[in-house]
């Protein structure tokens, strides 16, 4: 027997006309059609695109999950051909197959779940919501996936059916076979997932706040190299232009050109970058030495060079990074540069 809405059976007369009006109970089966399903299934209306609107073959795929395989991500596809629906599933660890076969209406749809007027296309655009949300989302809709013998699948999907305070469950169940995989199919899967890790990584590049800076430095401030005012609002110079602090957190790439004189004698300089004023990087930087074959002595002699250091460095909010030069002098007409670049969090 169907079983129906409980929806009140009552009978209201106009107090002066004396006109009646008479509501009854509806069975899904009999009276319910997509239009009056598009409000009691809020969640799981049968929203459909423009190749479903005009009943033309189509495929719609994704990924999902399942409570009962918590470690496990499969791939689905849902497929219409000639008014018929195929269910394929791939796990994409293993690589492995299922697929219900093309069925007609007939071999999924029941009186008590049918939908009057609904398409082939109807449906999948509703096995495809149920299988797009979170499995945590229980309130809504679930799907659990049975493994039977032989290797395969028993794939179902319930979804509940809302009407005012009232509500009752609605079950789809598909067998999925086994399906015989080949290398070339299971390479081409494995492409498709690192296509897939590709978009993701590109959309947290693209999420990332793009945080830049290009700073010049012409004159030092006791051994340290004075910047340039800054054009950037996620960077603050110090008081005395020697500091840079960095407004936004996160992992930075940093790289340093100083352009310098290293002092004539035996003390071995050094360019140093740091952050917070502790060393993170250095780089030695002295004179060149050689004897003198007349009286037998050591001489020194430098001349203008440039030292490069880069490094990739994890920044919290508000702390600085800065340039230490010992044991070698700036150039007047030649400027330092600092690149500061944020790649991510």
């Amino acid at each position: 027997m169907v079983k129906t809405l409980p929806v009140i059976i009552s009978k209201r007369i106009h107090k002066f006309s004396q006109r009646q009006w008479f509501s009854r109970k509806y069975s899904i089966g009999e009276h319910l059609s997509s239009d009056l399903a598009q409000t009691i299934f809020p969640r799981c209306a049968f929203t459909t695109s423009p190749a479903m609107a005009t009943g033309i073959d189509f495929e719609v795929e994704g990924t999902t999950t399942f409570g009962s395989l918590p470690d496990e991500s499969f791939r689905y596809l849902l497929s219409l051909k000639s008014e018929k629906i195929n269910l394929w599933l791939e796990n994409r660890t293993s690589k492995k197959q299922w697929q219900s076969g093309f069925l007609s209406k007939e071999e999924y749809v029941t009186t008590a779940n049918a939908f009057v007027d609904a398409s082939a296309a109807d449906y999948i655009s509703c096995f495809k919501q149920c299988l797009d949300c979170s499995v945590d989302e229980t309130q809504e809709s679930q799907r659990k996936l049975v493994s039977l013998k032989g290797d395969t699948f028993q794939l179902e999907m319930n979804i509940k059916i809302r009407l005012l305070r009232s509500f009752r469950n609605v079950s789809y169940v598909f067998k999925l076979e086994p399906v015989a995989v080949e290398l070339i199919d299971i390479l081409a899967s494995k492409l498709k997932d690192q296509q897939e890790e590709l978009e993701k990584l590109r959309s947290r590049v693209d999420e990332t706040e793009r945080v830049v800076l290009y700073a010049e430095s012409t004159t030092w401030t006791d051994a340290m190299l004075r910047w340039e005012p800054l054009n950037s609002g996620n960077f603050v110079l110090s008081a005395d232009s020697t500091s840079i602090i960095i407004v936004i957190p996160g992992l930075y790439a940093i790289s340093v050109l100083v352009s310098h004189v290293p002092v004539e004698n035996s003390t071995a300089g050094a360019i140093s970058l740091q952050k917070n004023g502790i060393v993170i990087q250095r780089a030695a930087a002295g004179s060149v030495v050689h004897y003198c074959r007349y009286n037998n002595s050591q001489q020194y002699a430098s001349h203008r060079t440039s030292t490069s250091l880069m490094s990739m460095v994890q920044v919290k909010a508000d702390e600085s990074i800065e340039v230490l030069c010992s044991g070698t002098s700036y150039i007047t007409d030649t400027a330092s540069y600092l690149t500061v670049i944020r790649i991510g969090s």
